[in-house]
């Protein structure tokens, strides 16, 4: 049985369950923007220093780690965390015969040698 990915899962995707269109996407950016607010935490940054880090305003910062998120595009996430050292990796593979592709967020972690 194919692992569904929690974007296409109803029962992680609370934009699925809500009957959104652009669900995945939705899901994908709340992805994007839980790891923003780690590491803006995780780095021990205020919102100002934060927003100043990344180029945006505070204001605009704290609107998108309180949910408000659907006006920022997912490169812009992107760039948002890369600008705070996380890396970010696009993959693009085969597709496989009549199943519709899929996009995953994951985290790298390194591993003891």
């Amino acid at each position: 049985m194919p692992k569904t990915s929690a974007a296409r899962d109803p029962t992680r995707n609370v934009w699925l369950q809500l009957g959104f269109p652009d669900a995945e996407e939705h899901y994908l950016k709340a992805e994007l923007v839980l790891r923003i607010d780690r590491t803006i935490k995780a780095l021990g940054l205020t919102q100002s220093a934060a927003a100043r880090r990344i180029g945006t305003t505070q204001p605009e910062l704290s609107k998108i780690l309180s949910g408000k998120f659907s006006e920022a595009s997912l490169e812009r996430l992107m760039r948002f965390l890369a600008t705070l050292g996380h890396e970010i990796e696009i993959t693009i593979g085969r597709a496989k015969p009549k199943q519709p592709g899929k996009v995953v967020v994951r985290d790298v972690r390194r591993r003891a040698a």
